[in-house]
């Protein structure tokens, strides 16, 4: 059921939502019309290469991505009579047109090829190699991180795609100049073993004119991976190129040949400390594919009580690391880690289940035996890690060697920012609360039901008392209709339930207003068109990316959830 699931959902982001929605909205946007000179020339979409023009998902006809977009549009309509005819390897020239699949591209495409190729003809009976030259040339490379650097704000995202919004949010990003960048994963979409393919789409990410003025910014990147750059669909230590997949990662991330991952350690995990002493950032870069056990049996043999997210060699490296003092600790993970299990399926068919005994004492143990969280990949698929992970942030904190532990996580193709208060333990201390940020989706979104009961909380007062103190009961119903956000229904201002049987409720915590864990930011204004949730959850934008802000002076930090357009939620905590 786990892959039917997971492969229905991917094939409707990429295959239906993607190619259906781009069609209407590339033919709704008036893209601008330019000569071929204009064009980004090699250009991926949809994981195809292209030297020349396509009419995918474009009714209106050859089009291709700009090298610098015009009136906020990346892509633009292009006038046929400036195309040039391409060379195949023969000599030959491509034929003008090339129709194929439905589709129609001028030029050299690699749909269903492993490199570029044309017809020759124009019935379409002759193909062959184009002549491309090469392609490799001039790839600029990422800034490395240094010890020494005060950290302020660092940005994060994940699931990088060449279309819809990605443009405006990478020039964003380059704008706002983040002290450091995080990229969490499905830095591309490989999905193989061949690890020329793989290098492929590595550089012509690099050569993409947007990612181009991204690495021409000298912004400081580290980088984690997940399923799809890292080699497969959800595949873990099951993946047959593991090793050679961790090469081409380190080569596209420029990271420095002495680097003690090239030859020394198996899986791509990193950490740094940044700042000088009373200002450490310490970034923990996790590796949640190398070693990781099946999460369902059509992964593999299934490891019940043995499953590990981890392995035991980078469980140690993690332990170390959490003991080095730092007053904030930033944790990459590819998969979110705070929602809680899925229950809406048997708890047998997790790999990790085994008698039940100890997954269950896992979940009993964070007090989740009653919520459900996301049906897609996370950490609580295996409870009994995640339980090891969440108990050593908390005995980091409450042993002083951090102040505050945020997760940043990607994946899911929605933006989410999320809190988890721990409970006490003899051995691992007092209850400590640790916070999330899901970031996810350049071009991307997911735009439907999302269950999570360790979103942020939204807050309220007590009957407009203006105490902030009350949580939201989210959902709740009100005269017959249930609602998972604030409403303004019958009051004149947003207001909820603050207990499950409906006898109390207050005014919604307003921007600015001090709640228990700080101070509320941003609130959506316009809350129906990018979320189906509260205001914790933003699926329904063209793109989304994460932030971390640090006002060392006033000893709090600003994490929010940032649009192709705007600051879009954010919450004040402090440290």
């Amino acid at each position: 059921m786990k892959i039917i699931i997971k492969k229905c959902r991917y094939w409707l982001r990429f295959a239906c939502v993607t190619g259906l929605f781009t069609l209407i909205y590339q033919s709704a946007q008036a893209a601008p019309e330019v000569h071929f000179d204009q064009c980004q020339q090699p250009f991926t979409y949809k994981d195809v290469q292209y030297i020349g023009t396509t009419n995918r998902d474009n009714i209106s006809g050859q089009w291709c991505y700009l090298k610098t977009p015009i009136n906020g549009s990346n892509w633009g309509e292009v006038r046929e009579e400036t195309i040039p005819q391409q060379k195949t390897v023969s000599g030959n020239l491509c034929a003008t047109t090339s129709s194929y699949k439905l589709e129609k591209f001028h030029g050299c495409s690699t749909r269903d090829h492993d490199a570029f190729w044309c017809y020759t003809d124009a019935s379409g009976s002759n193909w062959e190699n184009c002549d491309v030259g090469d392609q490799s040339t001039e790839l600029l490379s990422h800034t490395q991180p240094s010890a020494s650097d005060l950290i302020e704000s660092v940005a994060v995202g994940s699931c990088f795609k060449v279309q819809g919004t990605m443009s405006e949010t990478m020039s964003r990003i380059v704008q706002s100049k983040p002290d450091l960048f995080m990229w969490l994963g499905d830095n591309i979409y490989a999905d193989t073993t061949d690890m020329g393919v793989m290098q492929g789409k590595y550089d012509n990410k690099k050569r993409n004119t947007d990612y181009q003025r991204f690495l021409e910014a000298n912004i400081p990147v580290l980088a984690t991976w997940d399923d799809h750059d890292f080699g497969a669909n959800n595949a873990g230590n099951n993946y047959s190129k593991r090793q050679e997949s961790q090469q081409q990662f380190l080569r596209h991330f420029d990271i420095p040949t002495n680097d003690v991952r090239y030859s020394n350690q198996d899986g791509i995990y990193s950490a740094l400390v940044q700042g000088p002493s009373d200002k450490k950032v310490h970034s923990i870069m996790l590796d949640a594919r190398y070693f990781r056990s099946p999460t369902f049996s059509s992964y593999g043999t299934c490891q019940g009580d043995n499953s590990t997210m981890l392995g035991d060699t980078q469980w140690v490296w993690l332990e170390q690391e959490l003991q080095k003092p730092s007053a904030i600790k930033i944790i990459a993970s590819g998969i979110q880690v705070l929602p809680p299990l899925h229950r809406d399926r048997s708890l047998s068919s997790y790999c990790a289940y085994g008698n039940g005994e100890k997954f269950n004492a896992a979940v009993n143990n964070l007090n989740e035996s009653n919520d459900s969280g996301t049906s897609y990949e996370s950490w609580a698929e295996m409870p009994q890690e995640r339980e090891k992970l969440l108990r050593l942030a908390q005995q980091a904190i409450n042993t002083g060697k951090a102040k505050q532990i945020i997760f940043v996580s990607g994946d899911q193709h929605w933006g989410e920012l999320l809190e988890k208060t721990i409970p006490a333990s003899s051995q691992h201390g007092a209850a400590a609360t640790v916070y999330e940020i899901t970031a996810s989706g350049f071009g991307q979104n997911w735009p439907y039901d999302v269950p999570n009961p360790n979103r942020l909380k939204v807050y309220a007062d007590t009957q407009g008392n203006g105490q902030y103190n009350q949580t939201c009961h989210l959902p709740f119903k009100y005269a017959g209709i249930t609602y998972d956000s604030c409403i303004t229904r019958d009051h004149n201002a947003p207001w909820c339930y603050t207990n499950a049987d409906a006898s109390a409720w207050g005014n919604c915590a307003p921007e600015g207003a001090s709640i228990p864990s700080g101070t509320v930011g941003k609130v959506p204004s316009n809350l129906g068109s990018v979320s189906t949730a509260d205001r914790h959850i933003i699926n329904k934008s063209g793109s989304n990316y994460g932030q971390i802000d640090i006002d060392w002076e006033n000893s709090s930090i600003k994490l929010s959830l940032q649009t192709e357009s705007e600051e879009i939620v954010s919450t004040l905590i402090n440290f």
